[in-house]
């Protein structure tokens, strides 16, 4: 009797150290991380003479057709990125809107003079 009580104190002794090293290790790989490379928050983080080289470096990489189709489409995406960080910064909180020229044939349509 007393070896299955040892036995069962042991198993939850194991456990318990498993779940406090697991979680550990959780909490020491999410407390001060910096983003990964191309991501949203990384892309924040440029100033903007960093974003505009980045940004050509993965444009390069979007226009190279010796690279394969993947990885082409991962820099669409993150060109994507790029443009919704640069379109916060430059309309910083205004709501955006299109330019309203009244013309004869109706209202937004551009007729250069």
């Amino acid at each position: 009797m007393k070896f299955i009580a040892l036995k069962t104190n042991v198993k939850k002794i194991v456990l318990t150290a498993i779940g406090l090293i697991g979680g550990g290790y959780a909490i020491y790989k999410g407390i001060n991380k910096e983003p990964s490379k191309y991501s949203l928050e990384w892309i924040k983080g440029l100033s903007d003479d960093q974003w505009a080289t980045e940004c050509e470096i993965v444009q390069n990489q979007f226009r190279n057709p010796e690279l394969d189709t993947a990885f082409r489409e991962n820099c669409h995406r993150i060109l994507g990125l790029f443009d919704k960080v640069k379109s916060a910064r430059d309309w910083a909180g205004k709501t955006p809107q299109g330019p309203v020229y009244h013309r004869e044939h109706g209202l937004g349509l551009y007729k250069p003079d």
